[in-house]
């Protein structure tokens, strides 16, 4: 009886959990002040992130939790639609107002979005840069190769000397003006990946043995070689645990960097390559991130897993098989490779 009654405790505090969630998200969606329809001038600025775009909502007073507003936007596919501008928004906007306006555009109106995804070499990126903003190609690389042009812009360029931007153009939906040019477009990329440093990379660096260029370097290996947003801390973690016992890296990812060819399956020839991207032969990372891994990729070099594995191989659907020992290893590839 006693276990039914507590069972019963548990789905109830459960469910008043759940309707006590409901609610404040509900709260934070509403007008701040439907009496109040004083307009506001607002500003948001070309590049900017929905997160950026709910802190400037919030100072202005037209939402009242940030949390609540980046959620919802996201949660309805928003996000990636909200338009830089001019605005004149009021206090009794609840958030769906808030977001048509915002996608609507404001009185500049003469935005579009760029989208950049995960794991781009600079040249992926400069193309793809290319492609959807009709800017200049060479340009994108004559800037992603000249990193000290930004150098006293952001806190991340003065904490680290590189010789060129691979790895931190951070990877994200952007809103741009029409007449940005390829160093507005770089700066924008920039500015958000400095954020993240500041915000989520700073202060997690504690937890870690390796440098900042390092964490970077790892992550962009992780990106390429873990398909699964789930493996990737298991991912980090046989990488992190191989360096802790100078055990080779041997990421396939690095090796077709050095080839300049994506294969699925490597052959012995290909990880003969001579090249100091090749971790089949040399040690620790290679010199460089071999693409711009995304934001987990590089949490999860900053917060691996607890494993101890020092092995895994594709099973062919997106996730892999880990492992403890080349024994293991070697069935493994042996059944996920027939």
């Amino acid at each position: 009886m006693k276990k039914i009654i507590a069972l019963i405790c548990f789905v109830l505090i459960i469910a008043a959990a759940y309707l006590y969630i409901d609610n404040y998200i509900e709260e934070g969606l509403k007008a701040v002040d439907l009496n109040d329809n004083s307009p506001i001038l607002v500003e948001i600025p070309s590049g900017s992130t929905t997160n950026d775009i709910a802190e400037i909502l919030f100072e202005n007073d037209l939402i009242s939790n940030i949390r609540t507003f980046k959620y919802y936007a996201e949660k309805t596919g928003s996000d990636a639609k909200l338009k830089a501008g001019s605005y004149v928004l009021s206090r009794n906007m609840n958030a769906d107002e808030l977001i048509n306006s915002l996608i609507k555009g404001g009185s500049s109106g003469n935005t579009y979005n760029v989208t950049i995804i995960e794991g781009l070499t600079n040249e992926d990126m400069a193309e793809a840069l290319s492609k959807q903003t009709e800017l200049d190609y060479d340009k994108f690389i004559e800037l992603m190769e000249s990193p000290d042009i930004f150098k006293d812009e952001f806190e991340f360029l003065k904490d680290t000397s590189l010789s060129n931007l691979q790895g931190y153009l951070m990877p994200d939906t952007y809103n741009v003006y029409v007449n940005s040019s390829e160093e507005d477009i770089i700066r924008v990329l920039l500015k958000q990946f400095d954020e993240f440093y500041i915000n989520e990379i700073k202060p997690r660096m504690e937890n870690t043995s390796l440098t900042f260029d390092e964490v970077i370097n790892l992550a962009s290996i992780v990106e390429k070689e873990a398909l699964l947003d789930e493996e990737r801390d298991e991912v980090a973690k046989v990488f992190l645990n191989r360096l802790d016992i100078n055990m080779k890296l041997q990421s396939c990812a690095t090796v077709n960097y050095a080839n300049g060819v994506w294969k699925e399956r490597l052959t012995y020839e290909d990880i003969e390559i001579d090249s100091p991207y090749n971790t089949y032969i040399i040690e620790g990372l290679p010199p460089t991130p071999i693409n711009s891994p995304g934001k987990v990729s590089i949490i999860s070099v900053l917060e691996p897993a607890d494993v101890d594995y020092l092995f895994f191989v594709a099973k062919g659907d997106g996730s892999h098989y880990f492992s403890n020992t080349y024994d293991e290893h070697i069935d493994a590839a042996e059944e996920y490779l027939r």
